[in-house]
């Protein structure tokens, strides 16, 4: 059984390779990069092949394949966080005013994933939070609101495999000042960053939680900073409704 199981984590790795940075790998390259026989990196990509989950390119190129894309399809109609949040996201982004994109991120391998984007009309800015490119949990007001609302054993595990060479360059990031910031982000019930993942662009936050009461993931906002930041009331405003939307998507999983 173990060995079945690693055969499949073997396999399943090959995908991990895949990325918008390098999204072409040759057999060879493969078989390089994961240490693996030539004869079983041959087999296994022909596995893939045959489930569409790989496609051959020019000069015996591998590439993602069409099943990547129908998983996403189901991904989308099933999924708990975009069926139960949908309708919140929505809402926030109608109740926000213009130019305003509506952002539901997942928790996914201790990073963040944009699942769903909702605009009325052209915000006129581009954010780096795309549907379906994983990003970290330190940078971006949708990331750090589910950091802060990991449960302590995942905290400290992130801590540990993060910060290790910074601290010695920033004393006041040990761990237990992160575990405090970390607190008083969870007490605030929403996250504001300003320009940590695009210039000029501001996202506001709040926790997703599932009907466990674990984290999931987040909703919120991201706008032109200056103008908001311009008009505090309209800032207060803007807080309280993404928070609203936090609530509201979480009663509606856990009623689900």
């Amino acid at each position: 059984m173990e060995k079945r199981m690693s055969t499949a984590d073997r396999v399943l790795s090959i995908l991990g390779l895949f990325t918008a940075e390098r999204p072409q790998w040759t057999v060879e390259e493969i078989r390089s990069e994961l240490r693996l026989s030539a004869s079983t990196a041959y087999q296994y990509v022909g596995s893939l092949t045959r489930a569409g989950l790989l496609v051959s390119g020019k000069a015996g190129r591998c590439m993602v394949g069409p099943a990547a894309i129908e998983l996403d399809r189901i991904a989308r109609q099933v999924d708990p966080l975009i069926r139960g949040a949908r309708a919140a996201l929505q809402e926030l982004v109608g109740a926000s005013g213009a130019g305003a994109v509506g952002l539901l991120c997942r928790l996914y391998r201790l990073q963040v994933m944009c699942v769903e984007q909702y605009v009325l009309r052209d915000p006129g800015f581009s954010i780096s939070y795309e549907r379906g490119r994983p990003l970290p949990l330190m940078r971006g007001s949708a990331s750090k609101v589910i950091l802060a609302n990991l449960e302590a054993r995942q905290l400290r595990r992130f801590y540990e495999r993060e910060f290790p060479a910074s601290v010695a360059r920033r004393p006041e990031a040990d761990w237990p000042s992160f575990k405090e910031e970390m607190r008083r982000i969870r007490r605030s019930g929403s996250v504001l960053a300003v320009g940590e993942l695009d210039p000029g662009v501001m996202g506001i936050s709040a926790p997703v939680f599932d009907e466990h009461g674990q984290i999931l993931g987040s909703i919120g906002l991201a706008l032109e900073a200056a103008p908001v930041l311009a008009d505090p009331s309209r800032l207060k405003k803007l807080r309280t409704i993404v928070e609203q939307a936090g609530e509201v998507a979480t009663r509606a999983l856990r009623c689900a």
